[in-house]
C-alpha cells in the first residue's frame, strides 16, 4: 500500500471506526494480532478483540464521545495521526463513577500497517489531563 493508502486507513480508524463505534469495520482495518501499546495499559493489548474491548470500555465511559483526526501524515508503512477526543463521563470508565464533567483530549498515534490494515497503534495521550478533567487527581 502507497503512504497516501495508509494515511487513508489510518484516518478511518479514527473518524470512522472509533468516532462512531463501527466495530463491524475491524475487519476491513484491523488485522488479527494487532498491538496497541496504550498509557492505561502496562503491557500491550494484543489482538483485534483486545483492543475492540478496550475502545469499547473507554467509548462506554463517553457515550456522546466525539473523535476525530485532525492530521495525518506519514512514509512507508508508518502514519502519524494527530486526534482529539471529547465527550461527557456519564458512565463508568474502567471502575471510575460517572463524574457528569465534559473532557477534551489530545493524542498522537504512531500506527505501522500492513496491506492497508492497522498492525500496532502507539499511542501517546494525555492521560494525566483526562484525569484532572474528571476530578481524579489534583497535580
Amino acid at each position: 500500500m502507497s503512504a497516501e493508502e495508509n494515511k487513508v486507513a489510518g484516518r478511518r480508524f479514527f473518524d470512522e471506526m472509533l468516532a462512531k463505534g463501527a466495530w463491524s469495520l475491524a475487519d476491513k482495518l484491523l488485522l488479527p494480532n494487532v498491538v496497541m501499546h496504550h498509557p492505561s495499559s502496562p503491557m500491550p493489548i494484543t489482538g483485534r478483540d483486545a483492543v475492540i474491548g478496550l475502545l469499547t470500555a473507554f467509548r462506554a465511559g463517553f457515550p456522546d464521545l466525539q473523535m476525530k483526526s485532525e492530521d495525518a501524515f506519514g512514509e512507508r508503512d508508518r502514519v502519524v495521526v494527530r486526534w482529539a477526543m471529547s465527550g461527557t463521563h456519564t458512565a463508568n470508565l474502567f471502575g471510575i463513577p460517572p463524574t457528569g464533567k465534559a473532557v477534551r483530549v489530545a493524542g498522537i498515534s504512531i500506527l505501522r500497517l500492513l496491506d492497508g490494515k492497522v498492525a500496532e497503534d502507539c499511542v501517546a495521550e494525555d492521560s494525566l489531563g483526562l484525569m484532572k478533567q474528571l476530578g481524579v487527581v489534583n497535580v
